[in-house]
């Protein structure tokens, strides 16, 4: 992991996120689970975000992502949550 550098400071900020559907029912089937994770590296390209690890099983998601220390964890979520419902 290297580090990631500023003007004024050093960092290297990884968030992991685990997003589980409601009831954890396993919605996450092989045709919907290509699509949803190329939404979501869509969403990363667009919109500056890099996913690091992504990771689809059938009853939640795991994703590991690399932030800048301007954007929140919660606005990291609120973007992928978002986009990829629609």
């Amino acid at each position: 992991m290297e580090l990631q550098k500023n003007t004024h400071h050093v960092y290297r900020l990884m968030h992991h996120f685990v997003w589980i559907p409601k009831y954890r029912h396993k919605v996450f089937h092989e045709p919907y689970r290509e699509s949803l994770k190329g939404i979501i590296e869509k969403i990363g390209y667009d919109y500056n975000i890099d996913i690091v690890e992504l990771e689809i099983p059938e009853d939640h998601l795991h994703m590991v992502v690399r932030g800048i220390p301007k954007m929140s964890p919660s606005d990291v979520m609120q973007i992928i949550k978002s986009i990829s419902a629609r």
